[in-house]
């Protein structure tokens, strides 16, 4: 079978030839396994889906650091402070809060600080959160885990709950 490609006006090709090509293998493909072309196969009668004990905890991947902290940000008591806080325009506090629910248990990096952020509905850019950490020392530090918060990062987030905290 021959085909054939010409360029379209937007810069891309099409190829000429390629949907006869397939529309020919796949009623070859049909008539070899005995199904005739133009039929739908029988249907079968739709089974119910079986239902799952609801679980009391939901299964979190140890490999995703994200999912993690969204577990630990779910079963945390204030969690819609939390959230509220991070709405706000402090950079350095939305550093601050994965890093606060998560508390060690899990390595929170740049990317999954954006990524959670942006699961509620903040634009957080990666660099914004490392540079945040790197210009206000003491409240982070690096490890070989990643960032873990300090003890002044701690307060610095629940003073931001209480609604103690002036502006940074």
């Amino acid at each position: 079978m021959a085909f054939k490609a010409s360029r379209a006006k937007s810069g891309l090709f099409e190829i000429h030839g390629l949907e006869a090509f397939i529309e020919k293998k796949l009623a070859e493909l049909k008539r070899a396994f005995g199904v005739t072309p133009g039929k739908a196969a029988p249907k079968k009668a739709a089974k119910p889906a079986p239902r799952a004990a609801p679980a009391k905890k939901a299964a979190v991947s140890k490999k995703d650091p994200l999912a993690q902290v969204l577990a630990s940000l779910e079963a945390h008591p204030k969690k819609a402070g939390l959230i509220k806080a991070g709405k706000q325009k402090d950079q350095l506090l939305r550093s601050l809060i994965p890093l606060y629910v998560a508390r060690g248990a899990v390595e929170v990096s740049s990317g999954t600080t954006s990524k959670f952020w942006a699961k509620h509905g903040v634009v957080y850019a990666a660099p914004n959160v490392a540079k945040a950490l790197r210009e206000h020392v003491g409240y982070a530090r690096r490890t070989a885990k990643g960032p873990q918060i300090t003890p002044n990062g701690i307060k610095y987030v629940e003073q931001a709950l209480s609604g103690k905290r002036k502006a940074a």
